[in-house]
């Protein structure tokens, strides 16, 4: 057997030369890795691969590997063998390398675990470039897309297309593949779509909108571009579905908002025309752009009583339609305006066609109110009747401009539950109105004018709480007696319902014939009228004041007894005003009428010189629940002395309006005494 002669090695030479030529063609890179020393051997071509100089695997390349791959993938990498020298089982892991000039963008690793008996001691792996799979995946995956995705190149020609780019255009990819973006999308020069593309070609960053993306795709989407080296990738993914749902999620709880307001606003208010300007508050601008709100008066006659546009500029314009609108609208239509007597006949809502301004124009006819419906220029317009206890007490017309869309069955819904609880509030506040008037018109019945007398002037004033219906107990008189002396009254009956106004009128009159059978002092007055209640059997509690005023040379003495009664004020020539208290010695101020009437009365006096001013008043003028009745007499005494250089009626006018609020808890009455030179 011949042995070989020369070199041994050449042949291995020859084995490394081919291996290392299939390994290049492959782009396959060897690497051996000590697990007990930590140190790595590869060739130069691992570090081409990865796109370092061929001397980046001399030292220091494990640590290098970790930067290129980034923390991510590195402790995928770590994890995959710390499996593999457990188990002692191959491994294969794909890594995504940081993008730089040629390298890969993706890498796979191979690898075995050697051991020496039972111990791990080497890891043998290869290299290998996979980005074309996963580029391959990738076009795939774009393809297979549910949602639009186009490229441009840096000139803005499209470069590519998926499916559902191709079926939204409806155009094939052929058509539109190396077109300019302009020419497919032709109105989209200056749209926000362009705008983003620009933006992302000139600053090489990525940017995220929600956008209408201009024809021939028209669809709602959120578009997110990037940069992809070859120019610019676009992504559509859809949103009109969650834009619907977030439409339907601001209309609900605008629904809401509107509903709440409604009542917090209306529920505040019986005055008829604060709760008119309220209603077209919470109407405009969140449903309509201007409204004009109508009430029924009478059987059937409707009244423009209010009008709110959204722009301020153009609230003129509506006020002056308003004004002509309903004149027009009467002469034009003698049996009634359409739309209106719809809305009536029916109860709901009736939307004019569109646009609603030629059927506006055409129901009001030539004239002033014609040129101002032109010149409103609705598009959409709703007529809603507003009904409450089973009857139209108004209606609304509620209209949107141009640009705003249409009046949908939501927003019927809103406005018609709207409408519901306004017409409540507006015929509560028509309903407060009318009983206000007949409550104060009986109250002021059983008030008669008060004497007059030369040697002095009298006043009086009466002020009814802000309350329907409830008729107060307050009451004043003043009345002449046989014996020339003149009787001022002053009363309270607790309550405040129409049973304690009748007792008010029978305490009234009964007061009145005691005080002119028996012509007594105040003190005896009030105790044959409290005798006289328990023996009637009255049942009720009040109290009162009672003067009798009587002329003499040296002046007018002022005679006076309180059933509970807040005391009387006088204001002297000084300009100083100070209370009056009873006799001196008494206990206490006397109890009120209807309690006990075996109880002791006692008695002021005083001389009132000429000019002095006397104030008899109930509580309602002084007590509140925030205040108490010192206090409130406190503020009445500076407000007479403030307000002494008036004369009397000046002066009940001013001290009424400097003490009750706008709307008094109370009734309020006063009678005033100032005697003549």
């Amino acid at each position: 057997m011949l042995e070989p002669v020369g070199p041994a090695p050449a042949r291995h030479t020859l084995d490394e030369v081919r291996l290392g030529l299939a390994l290049e063609a492959a782009r396959v890179a060897l690497f051996d890795y000590d697990l007990l020393t930590g140190e790595l051997s590869a060739d130069e071509r691992l570090a081409l691969l990865l796109g370092e100089p061929a001397e980046a695997t001399a030292t220091g390349f494990a640590d290098r590997f970790a930067d290129l791959v980034g923390p991510e993938e590195t402790r995928r990498f770590r994890d995959a063998v710390t499996r593999a020298v457990a188990t002692a089982a191959p491994f294969h892991v794909e890594l995504r390398v940081r993008p730089r000039g040629d390298r890969p963008a993706w890498v796979g690793v191979r690898g075995r675990v050697v051991t020496e008996g039972a111990r791990p001691v080497r890891l043998l792996g290869v290299v290998h470039d996979t980005t074309a799979d996963h580029v391959v995946d990738a076009a795939s995956a774009l393809e297979s897309l549910p949602a639009a995705y186009y490229a441009l190149d840096h000139g803005g020609l499209l470069r590519a297309v998926n499916a559902e780019a191709e079926r939204l255009a409806g155009r094939s990819r052929a058509d539109l593949l190396g077109r300019p973006w302009g020419d497919v999308f032709p109105l989209a020069s200056g749209s926000e779509a362009d705008r983003v593309l620009q933006a992302v070609e000139r600053t090489g960053r990525a940017e995220t909108v929600e956008l209408l993306h201009p024809e021939p795709l028209s669809l709602w989407c959120e578009l997110r571009a990037w940069p992809d080296g070859d120019g610019t990738s676009v992504l559509l993914l859809p949103s009109t579905a969650r834009r619907e749902a977030e439409e339907a999620a601001h209309r609900a709880r605008t629904q809401v908002q509107v509903l709440t307001r409604v009542g917090a606003h209306l529920s505040g208010t019986l005055d008829a025309e604060t709760a008119v300007a309220r209603f077209s508050d919470i109407l405009v601008p969140v449903l309509g752009d201007w409204c004009i709100v109508s009430v029924v008066e009478g059987q059937s006659t409707l009244r423009d009583v209010g009008c709110r546009h959204a722009d301020p500029t153009r609230q003129d314009l509506l006020e002056s339609y308003r004004s002509h609108r309903m004149r027009a609208l009467t002469e034009r239509n003698p049996a009634g305006p359409p739309f209106i007597l719809q809305a009536v006949r029916t109860g709901r809502p009736v939307t004019m066609p569109v646009p609603a301004v030629r059927a506006m124009e055409d129901l009001v006819g030539p004239g002033a109110a014609r040129e101002e419906a032109t010149a409103l220029d609705a598009e959409h317009v709703v007529v809603l009747p507003l009904r409450a206890r089973g009857r139209t007490v108004g209606l609304v017309t509620l209209a949107r401009d141009h640009g705003r869309r249409p009046f949908d069955p939501e927003d019927l819904a809103t406005i018609s539950g709207v409408a519901e609880r306004g017409a409540l509030a507006l015929d509560t506040a028509r309903l407060y109105g009318q009983q206000q008037r007949i409550a104060e018109g009986l109250q002021r019945d059983l008030l008669t004018p008060p004497a007059q007398s030369p040697h002095w002037q009298t006043a009086v004033r009466y002020r009814p709480a802000a309350r329907a219906v409830q008729v107060g107990g307050d009451w004043y008189d003043a009345f002449h007696q046989p014996d020339g002396t003149t009787t001022l009254v002053i009363g309270d009956v607790v309550g405040h319902d129409t049973a304690a106004a009748a007792a008010m009128g029978q305490l009234r009159n009964l007061l009145r014939g005691i005080a002119f059978a028996a012509p007594d002092g105040p003190a005896a007055l009030l105790r044959r009228l409290d005798a006289a209640m328990a023996g009637l059997g009255l049942g009720t509690l009040a109290t009162v004041l009672v003067g009798r005023l009587d002329p003499r040379p040296d002046g007018v003495v002022l005679e006076f007894s309180s059933a509970g009664h807040p005391a009387p004020v006088v204001l002297g020539r000084n300009g100083v005003a100070v209370p009056l208290v009873v006799a001196e010695g008494s206990e206490g101020p006397d109890l009120l009428l209807g309690i006990d009437p075996t109880t002791t009365r006692h008695e002021g006096e005083v001389v009132l010189r000429p000019g002095d001013t006397v104030l008899f008043h109930t509580d309602g003028l002084v007590e509140r629940r925030d205040q108490s009745l010192d206090e409130g007499t406190a503020l009445l005494l500076d407000a007479v002395s403030r307000h002494a250089g008036l004369d009397l009626e000046g002066l009940c006018d001013a001290v009424l309006d400097d003490l009750l609020p706008p709307r008094p808890e109370d009734d309020v009455a006063v009678v005033a005494v100032r005697t003549r030179s």
